[in-house]
């Protein structure tokens, strides 16, 4: 039997190429087949955006087109046809790369693809390759640190709800709130509640055009709304 191919699961950062690992490129320009998830709404993968100043006229692209829905059955069946796709060019010996954007190990799409591949075929190569995420690339380019010393870190899906986010707050020196477009403005009020607000910094399409920054919630001005957005709270810092 001739020998499977491996799939390469790369996290390629939060939109500048410039922060895609020296492995994750290498890895790209050597694979043939890059497969690259996008919605169904029709706009361009930002991932293949990322990606594309490492492509070379070999390279075999594949989209792999996940419906904008949170319905399980819909999803699950997406990605097993994504699986049978992946296992169809591993079969053939050949390697393939599929990327994902931040960190492939945190909240990613990367990893349906990996446990659809694994219930179905778990003798075929899979390596995970690690990629900035977006609330530490955030957090660089507003020079914050998100712990020092014995401080605690959480990072948290807006989408848990306010009761949640308040919990967490009391519970943790600094917490980054994900994707908070959908609620920012509950997010603003209850931050403006506690108390907290000038302790927050908005970031918004960090490494891509359009980048927005904001470092003090309290201060005048809007914010846009963006899916690519995140908030980071942190209160004084503690000795370590």
């Amino acid at each position: 039997m001739s020998e499977k191919g491996r799939l390469y699961g790369i996290g390629v950062g939060p939109g500048d190429p410039d922060l895609l690992t020296l492995k994750a490129v290498r890895i790209i320009r050597e694979a043939p087949v890059i497969f690259v998830p996008k919605g169904d709404t029709g706009e361009k993968s930002r991932a293949l955006s990322i990606i594309s100043p490492f492509l070379r006229d070999g390279h075999e692209l594949r989209e792999i087109t996940l419906p904008m829905t949170r319905e399980p059955g819909a999803l699950r069946r997406a990605w097993e046809e994504a699986a049978g796709e992946v296992i169809a060019v591993l079969d053939k010996g050949k390697d393939a790369v599929f990327v994902t954007l931040g960190d492939s190990t945190l909240y990613s799409t990367y990893y349906y693809l990996y446990e659809a591949l694994r219930s179905r075929r778990p003798d075929l190569a899979v390596e995970t390759v690690p990629g900035v995420s977006s609330f530490s690339a955030g957090a660089a380019v507003l020079n914050r640190a998100l712990a020092v010393g014995r401080e605690s870190l959480a990072i948290v899906p807006a989408s848990r709800g306010m009761d949640f986010i308040r919990r967490v707050l009391a519970a943790f020196d600094c917490v980054v709130l994900l994707k908070v477009a959908p609620v920012l403005g509950e997010v603003i009020n209850l931050l403006e509640e506690l108390g907290r607000l000038e302790e927050a910094a908005y970031v918004c399409r960090c490494g891509m055009p359009g980048q927005f920054l904001k470092e003090n919630l309290a201060g005048p001005g809007e914010l846009p709304g963006d899916y690519f957005s995140l908030i980071l709270v942190r209160g004084k810092r503690l000795l370590p």
